[in-house]
Order: structure tokens, then sequence, then C-alpha cells
């Protein structure tokens, strides 16, 4: 456990896809006794979770992550961590371009989040944790859900094994994979009792699921 509770806010910018990992993320660290706040002004920690599929989005990250940079120059803010599609697309470019960041964290790096954050506090050093994207959750993983109480979004598969030219996907997300179907059916059998009325199922080939 963290020594005293802190408080995170995490930004989830992006798809559907992306708020699940935010979610996951959320979970985690609240399980290891973070405490989740709702404005990035009232946290110690904040996350920003980014999307950089497309320049408009990348665009977007950037803005928002220069923006909270601003709380921790002003010395409201102890830590600023940035996760996802960006820091996994550029692994190298985005330390040296953005010093004010404490943290850059791949994908495949989800469910160490808290683990990487705890090793932080004893080595601020090592900025960046960035690996080939392997990682894939299941019904049994904490959750904190951002959508509204009625509503989820539960990920069959991760990944995608289609060479496009056009597409960055698998540099993003890596190789197709998906979760067993028993796993599935038991997410959705824990949201339905939650409350839940709507279960959207997504990934990035949700076609394929299965196939691996």
């Amino acid at each position: 456990m963290i020594p005293s509770k802190q408080k995170l806010n995490i930004i989830s910018l992006g798809c559907a896809r992306n708020l699940v990992d935010s979610e996951v993320m959320a979970g985690v660290l609240h399980q290891d006794g973070y405490e989740m706040v709702q404005e990035p002004q009232e946290a110690d920690v904040v996350l920003v979770n980014t999307c950089g599929f497309i320049d408009a989005a990348k665009s977007e990250s950037i803005d928002t992550i220069l923006e909270i940079s601003r709380l921790k120059q002003e010395g409201k803010l102890r830590k600023l961590v940035v996760a996802g599609c960006l820091s996994q697309r550029y692994p190298k470019e985005l330390p040296k371009e953005l010093s004010e960041v404490d943290l850059f964290i791949g994908t495949g790096e989800v469910p160490r989040i808290s683990e990487i954050l705890r090793g932080h506090d004893g080595n601020k050093r090592r900025r960046r944790y960035i690996g080939v994207p392997q990682y894939l959750y299941d019904h049994s993983t904490p959750r904190l859900r951002g959508t509204p109480s009625h509503s989820a979004f539960l990920k069959a598969s991760e990944g995608c094994d289609h060479k496009c030219a056009f597409c960055i996907i698998p540099q993003l997300r890596g190789p197709h994979r998906s979760r067993p179907i028993d796993s599935v059916v038991q997410e959705a059998t824990l949201l339905a009792r939650d409350g839940v009325k709507e279960i959207n199922l997504i990934a990035q080939d949700l076609t394929a699921y299965g196939r691996d």
C-alpha cells in the first residue's frame, strides 16, 4: 500500500477502448488506496490517457498535457503521468519534448499502473515504461466505470493483425488477442447484476474475435 492516501484524477481521451483502459487503471489504483477525484485541480496525481491515432487526436492529447502541466508549475500537482497510445507511438520523442511529465506509460502497462507509480516514488530517474502490448483485462480485473450507470463498454479483444498502410493500430495495440468467451459472458453477467441495461461489445477488430 502507498504510505498515505493520494488523490488521483484520470483524463481519458480518444475512443471507448481507451476509456475501458482508464476505467481499469482507476480500479487498480483505487484498490491500492488512491482516492479518485473529479477535477485535476483537486488531485495530487493526474493521469492523462492519450490518443495517438490521427493528427487531431494527437493535438488534443498534447494540448491537454500542456494544460495540466500548468498545475504542476503552479505547485498544485505532485505528479503528471501520460499513458496510452501517444506514449506507445512516440516512446523516445515525448520524454525529450515534455520534460514536465513525470512518467510515460504504454498501452500494455495498464495492469501495472499502481506498481509503476509506487516505483517512481522511490526512483524518479526512470520516466518511461513502454513495451510490446500483450495485456488484456478479464472479468476479474478491478474497474471503476466512467459511463452512465445504465450503460457499459465490454472489450472482447485487443489489438489487430492487419498491416494496413494507413493504420497504426497494430503498433499502438499489439497483435490481436481474444478473451475467452466464458470471461466475456461472466463480465456481462456482472454488469447486468450491477444494473447495466446496455452493454456495448468493443474491440479494435471485433470481427476477428476468436480467430486466435
